[in-house]
């Protein structure tokens, strides 16, 4: 009559396979995704936040731009000779502002060649404004005297 000893019965089945490595590894590298992504992340924000102070000052720039011809395109189509028709270019240049630089100041008057100008100028929008930039963006168009 054989006898069952648990030691036997072991070596019958043969030797207990070892830990994987694998296994001991992913357990002693738990929460490493985590820390690598909470490295990166202010890096990814930051680079997002200056991406979209780049866009509006972009969008800001051209709007100037924008609206600075569509003044000289009204004083150029008239002789400049009075204030009041100056004034009419910098209300057409106002009004072709979107709303969100409503803030803008518009000035037109004459150049040194005879001609005008219509100036735009309205402080850098700054979505995050506690950095502290103090900067205006300024477009000028000057048309000659025709």
């Amino acid at each position: 009559m054989s006898t069952h000893h648990p030691s036997h019965a072991r070596a019958h089945r043969g030797p207990l396979p070892p830990l994987s490595p694998g296994r001991r590894h992913r357990d002693s590298d738990r929460g490493g995704p985590l820390l690598e992504f909470a490295a990166v992340f202010p890096i990814l924000l930051l680079t997002a936040v200056v991406a979209l102070e780049a866009f509006f000052a972009f969008v800001a720039a051209e709007r100037l731009e924008s609206a600075a011809r569509a003044g000289a395109r009204v004083a150029g189509g008239q002789h400049v000779e009075s204030t009041h028709q100056l004034a009419g270019a910098s209300l057409t240049a106002r009004q072709a502002l979107p709303s969100w630089l409503d803030g803008a100041q518009v000035t037109s008057g004459v150049n040194d060649s005879d001609g005008f100008y219509v100036e735009v100028s309205h402080p850098l929008p700054i979505v995050f404004s506690s950095v502290g930039f103090d900067l205006t963006l300024t477009r000028r168009v000057d048309m000659p005297h025709v």
